[in-house]
This record gives C-alpha cells, sequence and structure tokens, in this order.
C-alpha cells in the first residue's frame, strides 16, 4: 500500500482518503480513515478511534493492534533536520515494515499489505509537519558562553589568594567581589570592545 501526503490531504492511488488538521493539542485525520493523535506529554500521543483510545505513540514509537512500530532515534533526527530523506518502519525482530520518504510535493509512505493501514496513516499524519526540511546551522559555541572562560579559570585562585591574607572575614569577602569585578572588567570587557 503507498499513500501521499500533500498539502495537507492524504491520498490512496490518487484518490483523497483523508485530510490532516492541527488543533491544539490534537492531530486530525478526517476522511475515510479517521484517527485522532491526542497529545498526553512531551512526544506522546493517544491513538483514538470511535472514541476509544487504540494505541500511543511515544517518541514516534506507536503501540497500535497487537504489534509495536518504531523509527530509530538517530534516523529520525537525520529526517527532521534534512539530512535524510526517508524513515524506516520497523516492528519486533527489526522487521521493515514499511517507509516514510519525503518527495518533490509532500510525503509518500509505504506499507507492507498485511498490516493496517492506519499505521501508516498515524506516521504520514506525525511526520507531515516535518515535510519539507528544516535546516539547523552547524554548532556554534555561544559568543556569550565563550566570554566567560576566562573568569572561571581564575575563580579558585582568587578564591585562595584573598582567604589566605590575614584580614577579617567579612574584608575578604569584600575584597573577593572587588578582584572578581575588576578580573571581568579587564578580561571580559576589553576583550569584546
Amino acid at each position: 500500500m503507498i499513500f501521499q501526503y500533500s498539502n495537507g490531504n492524504i491520498y490512496f492511488n490518487g484518490l483523497p482518503v483523508g485530510k490532516v488538521s492541527y488543533e491544539r493539542s490534537e492531530i486530525k485525520v478526517e476522511g475515510n480513515y479517521n484517527v485522532i493523535l491526542k497529545r498526553k506529554g512531551f512526544e506522546k500521543y493517544d491513538v483514538i478511534q470511535f472514541n476509544s483510545k487504540v494505541g500511543e505513540i511515544n517518541r514516534l514509537n506507536l503501540n497500535y493492534g497487537m504489534f509495536n512500530y518504531f523509527v530509530s532515534r538517530p534516523q529520525l533526527v537525520a529526517f527532521i533536520r534534512g539530512y535524510q530523506d526517508s524513515l524506516k518502519i520497523f516492528t519486533s525482530g527489526n522487521i521493515e515494515v514499511g517507509e516514510v520518504k519525503r518527495v518533490q510535493n509532500g510525503l509518500e509512505g509505504y506499507l507492507n499489505d498485511q498490516y493496517d493501514p492506519y499505521v501508516i496513516i498515524i506516521y504520514l499524519a506525525m511526520s507531515s509537519i516535518y515535510a519539507t526540511p528544516n535546516s539547523y546551522a552547524p554548532y556554534r559555541p555561544s559568543i556569550r558562553a565563550s566570554r566567560y572562560r576566562p573568569l572561571i579559570y581564575f575563580l579558585p585562585f582568587i578564591l585562595i589568594f584573598v582567604f589566605l591574607l590575614p584580614i577579617p572575614y567579612y574584608a575578604d569577602l569584600i575584597l573577593y567581589v572587588a578582584l572578581i569585578a575588576l578580573f571581568y572588567y579587564f578580561l571580559i570587557f576589553k576583550k569584546i570592545s
């Protein structure tokens, strides 16, 4: 069975069989195939059919019917970020049962004929958000975080130096705060400006 997702609709053999819509914490598929994915928590959904819970999703791992379907985490991250154009769906025993591919005008989902077509409908609805790849910039350390590094290296030395001075405790604290402010000013602000 091959289903296509394009512009909010799911097609089978070129005929529309469902419309995907998003409402608050629900993803609804309405048409010949009716299913509601109700958000339960972070990356967790309940699969509702005919007003009763028939399965659940946890990080695109689907428990539906008698089977557990899953997508590997690295493959999912690569699909979301646009490094890879397909998601392979496996069932227990690492048997590949289907695939969701990113095609020119949306998504295309293939499922082995012996499994319930609702499985690929659910996966198409969940991955419809990523029909076009999201580009992520390569990781760069933050300039804000890196400007504090010299200060962090000097903090233990300043602390040891100040507390070894033979002066009262409250004066040590005042001196410690003043030295931190001086080091911050000369090491950080002078480098930035």
